[in-house]
This record gives C-alpha cells, sequence and structure tokens, in this order.
C-alpha cells in the first residue's frame, strides 16, 4: 500500500480500493483544516503525504487554497465575530457525528 493510500488516524484500510475512496474524501473534507494549520501533526503529515501521491486531492487542494486567497483579498477590512469559529467547529462536530464519521 502506497503512502496516499494509508488511512488517517482512525480509519481503516482496505484492500478493494475503498480505503483510497475513504482517504480522498476525508482529505477534501479537512483540507481547509489543513490550508489553514489546524490540524495536528500526525494528521497533517498523513494529508501532506497523500497530497505528494494523488494529483486529483492536490488539484482540489491547490483550489481550495486559491478560493481563500481571493476570499483574503475581496474582504482584507471585514473580520468575522469572535464567537464565529467556535460556532462554526461545533456545527462541524455535529455534521460528523450525525454523518458517522
Amino acid at each position: 500500500m502506497s503512502a496516499a493510500e494509508q488511512p488517517l488516524p482512525g480509519e481503516v484500510a482496505s484492500s478493494d480500493g475503498a480505503a483510497q475512496d475513504d482517504h480522498c474524501r476525508e482529505v477534501l473534507e479537512r483540507a481547509f483544516e489543513y490550508l489553514d494549520g489546524e490540524m495536528g501533526p500526525l494528521d497533517c503529515d498523513a494529508v501532506k503525504t497523500h497530497l505528494e501521491e494523488c494529483v486529483s486531492c492536490l488539484q482540489q487542494v491547490r483550489e481550495d487554497e486559491r478560493l481563500k486567497q481571493v476570499i483574503r483579498e475581496g474582504c482584507p477590512c471585514e473580520s468575522a465575530p469572535e464567537d464565529l469559529r467556535a460556532r462554526i467547529l461545533v456545527r462541524i462536530t455535529e455534521v460528523r457525528v450525525t454523518s458517522g464519521s
């Protein structure tokens, strides 16, 4: 199994390619967390390794990075309310728990 196929911590590997699809899905779901430097070192290393070997995911993450840059350039003076990040993280956790992730 290549490093790109290695599951993220907590993920179960599969010999039929399902783990690769799940791994790509998880990498893409967590792209902004990765880009914002909000991942722990193990998860960050796993995503970085995956992106080094998975062109499709790398292209999507680069698009996400460009989107963040456009937003930053278009809204330099705007700031979000202090509690917005906390509310968003709570909602993400609720969605992950509900979806079984």
